[in-house]
């Protein structure tokens, strides 16, 4: 981790180092009016006998802190070379070629550069630079309008392009530091995130990341961001790209990546957002309020229409819409007249649109305490008319005045992200109010300030043990892996593993109705092949199709069969090489890889994180009484959860892949049984 960014980052003197990206790059340092010597070195041009142009760095007359290269890589590398001999503060490399290309030249290069750099910090390369709003300095090749900020949000990239969408984007969002970080050869995302926490005027950090490389280091950047309060939001490139090397359970298949690195955000208490545009949204209203300590939401409009749409684009979302308490029902009654009907989305009409005294009236009616977060939505006109935009201030001034007397937490916003003025924004950001952009990002920026608030209030990062894999793992039999899971404390069938000729005489010992099922390490989708057999009820039908399953495998596995269950789910775990152990729950039996209904724990967890997550589920529903049915066992369901996650946590069993598909959840009292399993263990030389 590097800490010495100072003089990279804020620095007092820069050179410039090329002609055309460099060029740029000088144009938009001097609209920014940064305050030091800003040098530029390009040989012609000093030939030439250019103004202000210097032969080489070491001709500069002081050592810069920041270095501009915007020349080509064996270029680049040179020059860091004498930047680190001088005692530069940084560089920033544009030149591609480097790790970017590694079937190229790109490997040797790039291990070139690193060691010309020696302990100086590189940003890039491959990357655009960064712009310091606090410091007023722009080392970036595009053009950026220069603005004060005291407050504001820092900005990571290892996308130059999206970094531009950041700070192209008309959406009112208040930087003060945006980086383009490439390659990441020297200084990474994190490194830059922990220089960005401390500079007491970062509110809120937003990353786009392409790769995770080390998610412990991640995990640790977190845990001094929520120590900070310094709220972190992470967009990540590949999403659709969850498919990982097959595995051979659903619990790899169904889990990927993606998957995980969403619950391991989720465990550190980093919001993640799905679009560039839900993005800053969220960095927005993090700006403004910070995270939130519930998921409650009020809001208001004039136009019942708008909160038509609201209320449809809040289904789905783990928002909260409060019922307006009666004492508010009738206050709100009083000031607009019995005719406005009184809820949640709120349609307050227009009646008193031009009455401002009225409005605040209202609008601090509304603010009673009962939600986290209240909002006005309100578009205005695309007009350069100061007489059409009055109108349209009034209510915006009273829902403030409102905020400042009790006290609430507010946003103003538009239903289309376009039609929010300037001036409107920096007056409600002014006032302690986020002035926010499209509903549904609106909606999503709460959801996702309200989900950083509760894990940060229930902070128990995961533990991330980096696993060593054996170089072969063996499939355990299935007698073998329930006798495993019956000493780990799960509730397995009666069952006997026997050859095929004894399998009708253990039906009988077990008891019917039983299930046969051939026993074979090789084959653990024994339905793939015809080799489950179900309620079998007599002898004659325990004959029958133990003589059929003997054509397929010597040994039978012959288990009494559970009739009585409630719901079937599916509980496994799988190893994986940068999260460690991966515990998954969802829907089980024939309907694990139909619905898709599934969630991803990371140990440690308690039973109130399996409970939660179990609610999370479609399927949890079969265990509430669903039409008629009895209620199910949830405690058994959440105890065999925790004992799949014990035994994930320990290394010595060896086991790198389990599945229970189905564990069947009996009536509340009865317990929840695991009737078929699959491991998967190192092997043992």
């Amino acid at each position: 981790m590097r800490t010495d960014l100072g003089r990279l980052i804020s620095p007092k003197s820069v050179v410039i180092v090329g002609g055309r990206w460099a060029d740029q790059v000088a144009d938009g340092c001097e609209e920014f009016g940064f305050q030091g010597p800003v040098y530029r070195v390009h040989p012609k041009r000093a030939a030439a006998g250019q103004e202000g142009y210097w032969p080489s760095l070491k001709a500069l007359p002081t050592v810069p802190d920041c270095a501009f290269l915007g020349i080509n890589r064996d270029a680049t590398i040179e020059a860091v070379q004498e930047l680190r001999e001088l005692g530069g503060g940084g560089a920033i490399c544009l030149a591609s070629g480097f790790s970017e290309r590694p079937g190229f030249d790109g490997t040797a290069y790039n291990s070139r550069l690193l060691e010309a750099a020696g302990g100086l910090p590189l940003l890039g390369p491959n990357c655009f630079g960064l712009v310091n709003f606090f410091d007023r300095v722009s080392l970036f090749p595009e053009p950026v309008v220069a603005r004060s900020v005291q407050r504001g949000v820092c900005v990571i990239a290892q996308s130059g392009t999206v970094a531009c969408d950041v700070l192209f984007a008309n959406r009112h969002l208040p930087i003060g530091y945006a980086f383009s970080i490439g390659n990441q050869s020297s200084v990474t995302a994190i490194d830059l995130g922990y220089a960005a926490l401390n500079d007491p005027r970062v509110t809120a950090i937003g990353m786009y990341l392409e790769s995770v490389g080390d998610p412990a280091a991640l995990r640790d950047f977190a845990c001094a961001a929520r120590d900070k309060k310094v709220p972190i939001v992470v967009i990540k490139a590949g999403r659709s790209d969850v498919a990982r090397s097959v595995t051979l359970s659903h619990t790899g298949a169904m889990g990927g990546s993606e998957t995980y690195f969403g619950a391991f955000l989720k465990r550190i208490g980093v919001g993640r957002s799905e679009t560039l545009a839900e993005f800053v949204e969220s960095l927005k209203l993090l700006h403004v309020h910070g995270p939130f300590s519930g998921n409650r939401l009020a809001i208001s409009g004039g136009s019942g229409g708008d909160m038509a749409i609201a209320s449809d684009l809040l289904q789905g979302l783990d928002v909260q819409l409060p019922r307006v308490r009666a004492e508010t029902r009738g206050e709100l009654t009083g000031i607009l007249g019995s005719h406005v009907s009184v809820d949640n989305p709120f349609d307050f009409q227009t009646d008193i649109w031009h009455d401002e005294t009225k409005l605040c009236r209202m609008f601090s009616a509304v603010q009673d305490g009962d939600a986290d977060l209240y909002g006005f939505f309100v578009d205005h006109p695309n007009s350069e008319s100061e007489a059409h935009i009055e109108g349209y201030k009034i209510p915006v001034r009273a829902f403030i005045a409102a905020t400042r007397a009790t006290g609430a937490k507010g946003f103003i916003a538009s239903t289309l992200s376009e039609s929010t003025p300037a001036a409107i924004a920096e007056f409600a950001i002014e006032s302690g109010v986020a002035p926010m952009q499209g509903m549904l990002e609106t909606f999503r920026a709460f959801e996702i300030a309200s989900q950083i608030g509760s894990s940060w209030a229930n902070f128990q990062p995961p533990r991330l043990a980096r696993p060593v894999f054996a170089t072969a793992v063996r499939n355990v039999s299935e007698f073998d892996a329930k006798k495993m899971l019956s000493s780990a404390g799960l509730k397995t069938p009666k069952s006997a593993q026997v050859i095929a000729k004894a399998a009708p005489g253990a039906a009988e010992v077990i008891g019917y109705p039983v299930v046969m099922k051939i026993l074979s390490e090789d084959i653990q989708h024994k339905t793939e092949v015809k080799g489950v057999s179900l309620s079998i009820y007599t002898l004659d039908k325990a004959k029958i199709e133990a003589s059929r399953l003997r054509n397929i495998s010597d040994y039978i596995l012959v288990e009494e069969m559970i009739v009585d269950g409630v719901a079937e789910f599916m509980i496994g775990f799988n190893v994986d090489p940068e999260f460690g152990p991966i515990v998954l729950v969802g829907a089980g039996g024939v309907l694990a890889e139909i619905i898709e209904d599934s969630v991803v724990l990371l140990p440690p967890f308690s039973r109130d994180d399996v409970l939660k997550a179990l609610k999370s589920l479609r399927s949890f529903r079969l265990l509430s009484g669903y039409r008629q049915r009895p209620i199910g066992d949830v405690d058994a369901l959440i105890s065999a959860v925790m004992s799949v996650a014990e035994l994930a946590q320990d290394s010595k069993t060896g086991i790198v892949e389990l599945e229970i598909n189905p564990i069947i959840v009996r009536a509340q009292g009865l317990g929840a049984v695991a009737v078929d399993s699959l491991i998967r263990k190192r092997w043992e030389l």
